[in-house]
């Protein structure tokens, strides 16, 4: 058969249990077959929004209100709505390694820890209406949810306007 072998063949689910950030979601840990480190910093450097730290050799991000860590030998995810989701989020953490570890001479590794914007960066370049339409009652607020990955930039309506395209696009490249 013409199967390609990977370079992380299995990562292994090993506990779901109940979040203790938030009550009504869960959290699980799950055991990769093989030390990844080596992948990570290429996978920071396609990752836009996630925190890589070298000397820790960890790698974390947001999606939505989930908070997923890849650790070197390991993977840990909060906030999860329950276990199928947990198996959906480990597939595809394996998929972003192995399609990684396939391109990475196409890729320039990025060893350096990102520093995320703060809110009143975000702000500076928000249409500072506080018109409410993205479901927070001021600018800053929405600025505060969208460095912490709860929302995404679409939420305000007001910046997708041809007037503030410039703005917009400073944005995306910032989160």
């Amino acid at each position: 058969m013409g199967d390609i072998s990977m370079f992380l063949e299995e990562v292994k689910v090993i506990f779901i249990e109940p979040c203790t950030a938030d009550a009504e979601k869960m959290r699980y840990k799950a055991k990769f077959s093989r030390d990844v480190s080596e992948v990570l910093p290429y996978v920071n450097a396609q990752m836009k929004r996630a925190n890589y730290n070298h000397n820790a050799q960890n790698l974390t991000y947001t999606e939505g209100v989930k908070m997923i860590t890849i650790y070197s030998d390991s993977l840990a995810v909060a906030k999860i709505i329950n276990e199928t989701e947990a198996y959906e989020i480990s597939d595809n953490i394996k998929d972003l390694i192995n399609e990684t570890y396939e391109k990475r001479n196409c890729i320039e590794p990025l060893f350096e820890t990102r520093k995320k914007p703060s809110a009143m960066t975000i702000y500076k370049y928000l249409p500072k209406t506080n018109c409410k339409q993205c479901g927070q009652v001021t600018c800053i607020a929405f600025a505060t949810k969208l460095i912490l990955g709860e929302f995404p930039i679409e939420k305000c309506p007001p910046l997708q306007d041809m007037e503030n395209i410039e703005n917009l696009n400073k944005l995306m490249e910032m989160v």
